[in-house]
């Protein structure tokens, strides 16, 4: 099934700037709320697509990734909460006597979910909210030990692809505490981290486990492809017909030089073996040049 277009959902060009997108999204959604059309379902789906465009768009890094990868390509790299991570629509639709657009995807997702068998009581059922909510807490009934604790934790592309140490805080009546995070290299957005005793213990009870969910932000120039990194090189078209010697960025390393021979098209991929992402086993992936081309201007 072909993948919607974001800029079509939009109804702008490719080369829409940030106020023109901005303009679109405030005009369709308002058009589509689902508060001015009770009860319709094309419009509940219309608005989540403008959402979701809009959520992309905005962002230079995924509006990069997803001009390079295409509508098909970027929904395989991305998962909702991906697209929806930092999304942050404002409070406009408070203007229109409108609820805002956070609440209304929070309903909207929650009720487009087919429900279990057996019914979950609604306490205890899934919510999108919980998606926005930064952390929580866990506990089993037959665990004698202090509740776990969950910590959302935002690495950075580069972070997440090479490990490191980092570092969470929460807050306890004696103060706040600050733990070390081992961030394991490859590390990918939703993976959990648990770093056993470390959380806030109950007055004379052991302390809990503290449970760190990572979110790994987009990077503006690579894209991951397993263990390899995709990246784009844009070249002239004279650059393409006589061939040249670009210098080409690592992830972390040292600027390298690639040959591109003359008469090279625009969409060839380069392979330069050993720049891509630490493997378990020893190594490293490889770094995937993607050629692309300028057009002079009229």
């Amino acid at each position: 099934m072909a993948q919607a277009d974001y800029y079509a959902a939009l109804g702008v060009g490719r080369e829409a700037g940030p106020e023109e997108l901005k303009q679109a999204y405030r005009r369709l959604a308002i058009q589509w709320h689902p508060d001015r059309n009770p009860g319709s379902r094309l419009a509940e789906e219309r608005f989540k697509g403008i959402a979701e465009a809009y959520a992309v768009l905005s962002h230079p890094a995924k509006r990069r990734q997803y001009d390079l990868l295409g509508p098909a390509g970027f929904k395989s790299e991305y998962s909702r909460e991906d697209i929806f991570q930092g999304f942050e629509p404002g409070d406009f639709f408070k203007l229109f006597g409108l609820t805002e657009a956070r609440d209304t995807l929070a309903r909207i997702f929650d009720e487009s979910r087919p429900p279990a068998s057996p019914p979950i009581p609604e306490e205890a059922a899934p919510r999108l909210s919980d998606f926005f909510a930064g952390f929580g807490q866990k506990t089993s009934p037959r665990d004698t030990r202090s509740p776990d604790l969950l910590i959302p934790l935002v690495v950075s592309f580069q972070e997440a692809a090479l490990g490191g140490t980092k570092f969470v805080a929460y807050n306890t009546a004696a103060g706040a505490v600050k733990v070390p995070v081992a961030v394991p290299a490859g590390a990918l957005t939703g993976q959990r981290l648990t770093v056993k005793g470390r959380g806030p213990a109950r007055a004379g009870g052991q302390p809990g486990d503290l449970i760190v969910t990572l979110t790994v932000t987009p990077h503006p120039d690579f894209i991951r492809r397993g263990f390899d990194l995709l990246t784009a090189l844009v070249l002239s078209a004279a650059d393409l017909a006589a061939g040249c010697k670009p210098l080409v960025d690592t992830l972390g390393g040292p600027s390298l030089r690639l040959k591109v021979p003359p008469g090279t098209r625009p969409g060839a991929t380069f392979k330069i073996p050993g720049y891509g992402l630490p493997r378990p086993e020893g190594g490293r992936g490889d770094l995937l040049v993607q050629i692309k081309t300028e057009f002079p201007q009229k």
